[in-house]
């Protein structure tokens, strides 16, 4: 204590000596807490917000349970394209979230848009860009629904225009207007791991679905690992993980399924840990 009154004493006499405030410290900088706080947060960048905040409530809590840096989520949908690649080169994770069905020009079948619901191809056109990005940085990525389809297409993939037409049932529930989630099993058809998480053959899962279109002939480069009782695929990744360690998508809703599970949580960890290890 001596010691530290001493330092002080010497620092007020060259404070004054300076004209300076006489203090033993120095106050911060007006922007320190910004700075800071941008530094010591990971930031997200989501493909598309909802009200629900589902998906930032959803990695929240799992990054919470990690103990890692709070997250910074950007909505990339209505962002100007320069301010968006600025996102993309400090970004450490990407998520492509649930929607609109994508334009099926986009994978060689326009005619299909009479078995569509609603279309955004500006939202088609910045997804694709984050894919562009995920591949060339090697961003770690995480497909929701939409998600996986977006994906799939990116990658030079086709989709069933409307499942019940190719024989599935039972991904959406209610009538055509009147829709509503679904509840249906998804096993696990191929083991992997990533990080902590291990996804075995052993692993099963109840899970929300919303959706009337999937998988039709899967892109090169991926490989399915889950799927539904009927066969669909509910679940790709991408096989060269030294390029990106984790490109996956889920045909269901991980955010708002049943929590703690492999087929749930697990995904979110996954993606979180693969983050961290690109700091």
């Amino acid at each position: 204590m001596k010691g530290l009154a001493s330092f002080c004493l010497l620092m007020l006499a060259v404070s004054a000596a300076m004209l300076t405030i006489p203090s033993c410290t120095t106050p911060p900088s007006p922007n320190a807490s910004t700075e800071a706080a941008a530094t010591d947060s990971a930031t997200v960048i989501l493909s598309k917000y909802y009200s629900s905040r589902n998906y930032r409530n959803w990695l929240g809590r799992l990054n919470d349970s990690l103990g890692g840096p709070p997250i910074r989520f950007v909505q990339a949908y209505g962002m100007e394209s320069l301010a968006l690649e600025s996102e993309i080169a400090q970004a450490e994770a990407i998520v492509l979230t649930g929607g609109e069905d994508i334009h099926p020009g986009r994978y060689g079948q326009p005619d299909d848009t009479v078995r569509c619901g609603r279309i955004d191809v500006e939202r088609d056109r910045v997804e694709h860009q984050l894919l562009d990005a995920v591949r060339a940085q090697g961003l770690p990525c995480l497909g929701v629904c939409r998600g996986l389809q977006v994906m799939n297409v990116h990658g030079g993939g086709t989709l069933h225009p409307h499942l019940p037409d190719a024989g599935h049932e039972g991904h959406r529930g209610g009538q055509p207007g009147d829709t509503r989630d679904t509840l249906h099993p998804v096993e696990v058809s191929l083991p992997w791991a990533s990080g902590s998480v291990s996804w075995t053959l052993t692993e099963s899962a109840l899970v929300v679905s919303h959706h009337h279109q999937g998988i039709a002939e899967l892109a090169e480069g991926f490989e399915p690992w889950a799927v539904a009782p009927d066969g669909l695929v509910e679940g790709i990744r991408w096989t060269d993980t030294a390029s990106v360690s984790y490109l996956v998508g889920v045909q269901y809703h991980p955010e708002r399924s049943r929590k703690g599970l492999l087929l749930t949580d697990g995904l979110g960890v996954g993606l979180l840990q693969a983050a961290s290890k690109g700091d």
